[in-house]
């Protein structure tokens, strides 16, 4: 999915910007307006940029109150909203329309992007963008690094090959489109995001995780960030696959965030169980306070 060829850097902050506005006209009348690809610079090249990937059927706005944080601390912050996301109409089926190709092309422009915003790149994604930021860093080595939030290599308890053998399955049985809360249905918050997903697209981002050469040297450090009482991915195969990089020679390993309550997206404000308090800290500390990020 991902070529040396495909990659292309931009060389100024001026380019920088005229590719985020090329992304940003791609953001319709359809498209929310707190779901835009949204870009925060102090005017000129930063010592860090930060490409920030939003989740499987949220949007930019899941990181609006983290990535203030991250420019405060004088990083240029980038967030592209991602192919079929970011619908006015949150009962849209636009998602079965998803191809993990898209995902991967739009994160590859967002990186080239921020290469002209910063003179170091740090990508930092959830669950399946958590995916996307490893697959960039198997296949990049101009990161400073990636930060993986809750990956899913593996869904709920299945394991690496269950979940690969369940991604095949949807792909070839007919689309549907399933509530992540029946309980609740449409007023899952937060009240912007898709409170439903679609199997096809579902498959397709677990296509990535299939396609990453597990074991395989990475080219930029990743981090893979876990809540240990997550729900919805398999933390044990995490492990395995950081591990499988570690003894690939490979800087790569797994942080948890002890004491969060049962929970996956611990990034979205509007989650009453995120605990932000705890774990916007942590990410901070893991871009600013590691030495490979050029800002102390």
């Amino acid at each position: 999915m991902l070529s040396a060829a495909r990659i292309d850097p931009a060389a100024s902050f001026d380019a920088a910007v005229a590719r985020v506005r090329a992304l940003q006209s791609l953001d319709g009348p359809e498209i929310l307006p707190q779901a835009h690809t949204t870009l925060l610079h102090h005017g000129a090249r930063a010592p860090l940029a930060v490409v920030l990937l939003h989740g499987f059927t949220n949007h930019p706005g899941q990181y609006r109150a983290f990535a203030p944080l991250v420019f405060e601390r004088g990083a240029n912050v980038l967030i592209p909203r991602l192919p079929e996301h970011g619908d006015r109409d949150r009962m849209t089926k636009r998602l079965k329309r998803l191809k993990a190709e898209m995902l991967i092309e739009r994160a590859v422009d967002a990186v080239d992007a921020a290469c002209g915003l910063g003179e170091r790149v740090a990508v930092l994604g959830i669950s399946s963008s958590g995916l996307i930021a490893c697959y960039l860093a198997q296949f990049r080595g101009d990161l400073a690094q990636a930060i993986a939030i809750a990956p899913e290599f593996a869904i709920l308890d299945l394991s690496l090959a269950a979940t690969h053998a369940a991604a095949l399955a949807m792909r070839v049985l007919p689309n549907m489109m399933l509530w992540w809360d029946p309980r609740v249905k449409n007023g899952m918050h937060p009240l912007t995001a898709y409170p439903r997903f679609s199997t096809r697209a579902l498959a397709q981002t677990l296509r990535i995780a299939g396609d990453l050469e597990a074991g395989a040297p990475l080219r930029s450090p990743v981090r893979a960030v876990v809540n240990p009482a997550d729900p919805a991915v398999n933390n044990a195969v995490t492990e395995e696959v950081v591990a499988r990089w570690r003894r690939a020679g490979s800087d790569a390993r797994t942080i948890a965030i002890p004491g969060l309550p049962r929970n996956h997206d611990i990034v979205e404000p509007d989650n009453p169980k995120a605990r932000t308090d705890a774990v916007y800290p942590r990410l901070l500390s893991l871009l600013f306070e590691d030495g490979r990020t050029g800002i102390e």
